[in-house]
């Protein structure tokens, strides 16, 4: 017998989580499907944790949404009991790197109230591990810090689950298709239908949504964990701020040790790849380059390695998300290619996506990620 409901979610990652606990708190009958485990190491969101950040450096929709899913993840942390965010601040080191702007945009980024422009005696006097190079230029971004990424996820499904969803963990969904108004989903443990569908499957969204051809490519990234030879500069406990690094050798970021947890530290790479193909591995050679970046702009920062891992990430063409409905069927509607910064706005996410499910619209502005911008 297939069993129905008002909407299914398929992807209960970041985005997927978050439009299922919306959806539940609204009263709707709400499966989720994923076939992986809640929290798992295999997707986008994995590895502990994830900075988040109110500014934007383009004068665009992120702010205001960054500033509802701040409000989110408080009003989540609260009716699931556990603690998710952690302000610590945010400190950049910039290269000009053939880039005229940089210094005008550093300029600018103050003049709206998100940056303090650092010079070389005020970093040294309040952070004292990190090194300018000649030509560099430092900020500070006081309302930035981190979220616990794996355990955000698995509350917005567990007070998701007390408010009523279903939720189908290691149920892989192997095709959709058009039931009348609504749609039927098939897994491999059976068969479903539903009034509303909801792809958020993060670097498998092709699989799900293949008559689309949406511009986005998926992009393999490594972290790498290090125990602070200078706990004292580099340790969140001891003051310690996220880190941006846009430097010759790449662009770096990441968290100061928490928790037991060693530094982070990861790379924007160009390596693609798909969901399914992934090179999991990692060299040692990649390590290293982690580790010279550290020794060069934040020495004392990367002691002995304590673990490394392997995410992705799905980069649209423009860097901007997709949020829309199926041009052909406005029942299904989906979320993707978000480009590698998506986690913290995910309580917003999901909100918009409940909002298209149950009402068709959204009090958000979310013109500027419409997949038609790239017909």
């Amino acid at each position: 017998m297939t069993t129905s409901y008002d909407a299914i979610v398929v992807g209960l990652g970041a985005m997927g989580s978050a439009t299922i606990y919306q959806l539940a708190k609204r009263g709707w009958r709400v499966l989720g499907l994923d076939m992986f485990q809640p929290g798992h190491d295999q997707g986008s969101s994995h590895g502990y944790h994830r900075m988040i950040r109110r500014s934007a450096i383009q004068d665009d929709g992120y702010v205001p949404l960054a500033d509802r899913a701040f409000e989110l993840w408080a009003m989540l942390e609260e009716e699931a009991g556990r603690k998710l965010l952690s302000i610590v601040g945010e400190v950049r080191l910039i290269h000009p790197g053939g880039d005229p702007h940089f210094q005008s945009d550093a300029e600018e980024m103050q003049r709206r109230g998100f940056w303090e422009i650092l010079s070389e005696t005020d970093l040294a006097e309040r952070f004292p591990g990190f090194r300018l190079h000649t030509g560099m230029l430092a900020t500070y971004e006081a309302n930035a810090g981190f979220l616990w990424s794996e355990a955000g996820i698995i509350a917005h499904i567990e007070v998701a689950r007390q408010r009523g969803a279903t939720i189908h963990a290691s149920e892989e969904v192997l095709s959709w298709d058009i039931d009348g108004a609504g749609v039927k989903v098939n897994t491999t443990a059976g068969e479903y239908t539903a009034d509303r569908l909801i792809v958020a499957t993060g670097a498998w969204a092709a699989d799900l949504l293949p008559g689309l051809s949406l511009p986005f490519q998926v992009i393999r990234s490594i972290n790498g964990y290090f125990e602070p030879a200078r706990p004292d500069w580099w340790k969140a406990e001891s003051g310690a701020p996220d880190f941006l690094l846009y430097v010759p050798e790449g662009n770096f970021y990441g968290m100061p040790a928490v928790d037991g947890i060693g530094l982070k530290i990861g790379v924007s790479s160009k390596e693609t790849t798909t969901a399914r193909t992934i090179r999991r591995t990692v060299g040692a050679d990649e390590i290293q380059a982690l580790r010279d970046a550290l020794d060069k702009y934040m020495p004392g920062a990367s002691g002995p390695e304590m673990r490394h891992i392997t995410c992705m990430d799905a980069y649209t063409r423009d860097g901007d998300f997709i949020i829309d409905r199926h041009p052909a069927h406005e029942q299904v509607i989906f979320g993707c290619g978000f480009s590698g910064r998506g986690y913290k706005f995910s309580p917003a996410v999901g909100e918009i996506l409940a909002d298209l499910a149950t009402d068709g619209e959204t009090r958000h502005d979310i013109a500027f990620l419409s997949s038609q911008r790239f017909a």
